[in-house]
């Protein structure tokens, strides 16, 4: 039987955990958060040109926000107006209350009653305008993306 021993050195090995570590730290640092800002910025764009208009506070009222949570960093775009979900998704058919659309019904030369019984009858048509917006722009948010991942990581 023959003693066949490998020895084997790894030089180097701490400086390479260090620089690992501080890749991720920098993966929430300001490199890849601008990243994440300039993806949302793009979408919102987007979002404000496809979003349905009337008087256009849904369209105003369209930001981006870059929120960080433990080991996560999301991009979310959205608004705050209470019927945003409603025109994003649509709805099933249900009786709005008449007071809402008069205003609206009374601009577009019908009355609340006609457009409540459409509603009811076959609820509100999905637009999808941030979602399309966020399509129409994936391939540029995974360059940003990438970018900034690229530039922490050659550091």
């Amino acid at each position: 039987m023959s003693d066949d021993t490998i020895s084997l050195e790894i030089e180097g090995l701490l400086e390479t955990q260090r620089k690992l570590d501080q890749v991720v730290r920098d993966l929430r640092g300001d490199e890849f958060l601008q990243g994440m800002r300039d993806a949302t910025m793009l979408v919102t764009r987007d979002a404000r040109i496809l979003a349905p208009v009337d008087m256009g506070p849904l369209r105003a009222s369209i930001t981006p926000e870059v929120v960080t949570q433990g080991r996560e960093v999301q991009g979310i775009v959205g608004s705050n107006k209470r019927y945003a979900a409603a025109q994003e998704l649509g709805t099933r058919p249900f009786w709005p209350p008449l007071a809402a659309l008069e205003v609206w019904a009374r601009r577009h030369g019908t009355t609340a009653y006609l457009v409540a019984r459409g509603i009811a009858a076959h609820g509100i048509r999905p637009k999808r305008f941030l979602q399309q917006a966020f399509e129409q722009n994936l391939t540029a948010i995974q360059r940003l993306v990438e970018g900034a991942v690229s530039r922490i990581v050659s550091k």
